[in-house]
């Protein structure tokens, strides 16, 4: 479960981005809903990989 940490604090901040843009934006409809499943997809994968790359695992 510990793995999981770097992928779910980016993917938080993926969704805190995504709030963020979507209010400051007032966006709604598609490109709210593609907002909000891309943002912490990315969020997450990107935390996770730096994580990676800072601890040395490949």
């Amino acid at each position: 479960m510990k793995d999981y940490l770097p992928y779910l604090a980016g993917a938080l901040l993926g969704v805190l981005a995504a709030l963020l843009i979507s209010g400051l934006l007032t966006l709604q409809g598609t490109a709210q809903l593609m907002l909000f499943a891309l943002l912490p997809a990315f969020g997450g994968a990107i935390v996770e990989r730096a994580f990676q790359r800072r601890s040395g695992k490949s």
